[in-house]
C-alpha cells in the first residue's frame, strides 16, 4: 500500500511537471486601428492570455483583455457623438507552429461591451507572430485581426451596436 502511494504521488508530481512546461501564461499590451473608414478608431489596451502545447505544432489558446478606442463618430439616428468605446474580447481557439518560433493561429469568443454605445458581439480573430527568447522568458510579438460580425434582430443604434466591422492590432507580450 505504502509503493501505491508512493508511486502515485511520484507520478502525479511527474504529471504537473510536464504540464507546466506545456501550459504558459503571458502579459502584454495591444495597440489597434480600426479597418473600417467610416469608424477610424485607434485604440490600446491589455490583455492576458494562456497557452496549453498539447503537441508540438498545436497549442490552444485562450485570452481575456481590455482595449480603450478614441474615435470621431456621429450617430444620426439619436443625434450624439462618440469619441471614445472600449471593448472587453474574451477568446478561446488554437495556434499552428510551423517552426517552434513562428505561429498562426484562430481565436473565438465575445467582445463584451465596455460602455452604453456597444453591445455584446461574436468575434473571431485571425493571427500570425513570433516568439522571441528574452532572458528567462518568451516575448510573443504578433498581428491580429478581430472581427465583429453585423448582427441581426433587436434594433441597434450604431455601427458599434450593429456590428459589422474590424480592427487590426499589434501584440506585444511576455510570458515566463
Amino acid at each position: 500500500m505504502k509503493k501505491a502511494v508512493l508511486l502515485a504521488g511520484f507520478l502525479s508530481l511527474s504529471i504537473l511537471a510536464a504540464a507546466q512546461k506545456k501550459l504558459t501564461f503571458s502579459a502584454g499590451a495591444i495597440a489597434s486601428i480600426s479597418t473600417l473608414r467610416a469608424l477610424e478608431a485607434k485604440g490600446i489596451g491589455g490583455f492576458l492570455s494562456g497557452e496549453y502545447r498539447f503537441h508540438k505544432k498545436f497549442a490552444a489558446t485562450a485570452s481575456a483583455g481590455f482595449e480603450h478606442f478614441s474615435t470621431d463618430l456621429e450617430d444620426p439616428w439619436t443625434h450624439t457623438h462618440i469619441s471614445t468605446y472600449n471593448l472587453i474580447p474574451v477568446m478561446a481557439g488554437m495556434r499552428f507552429y510551423p517552426w517552434s518560433f513562428l505561429y498562426g493561429g484562430v481565436s473565438t469568443g465575445i467582445a463584451f461591451k465596455g460602455n452604453d454605445y456597444m453591445r455584446h458581439r461574436f468575434a473571431i480573430a485571425p493571427a500570425a507572430g513570433v516568439i522571441l527568447p528574452a532572458g528567462k522568458g518568451k516575448i510573443d510579438l504578433g498581428l491580429q485581426l478581430t472581427g465583429i460580425p453585423q448582427g441581426f434582430g433587436i434594433s441597434e443604434q450604431n455601427i458599434l451596436e450593429k456590428g459589422g466591422y474590424s480592427y487590426l492590432s499589434l501584440r506585444a507580450a511576455y510570458s515566463l
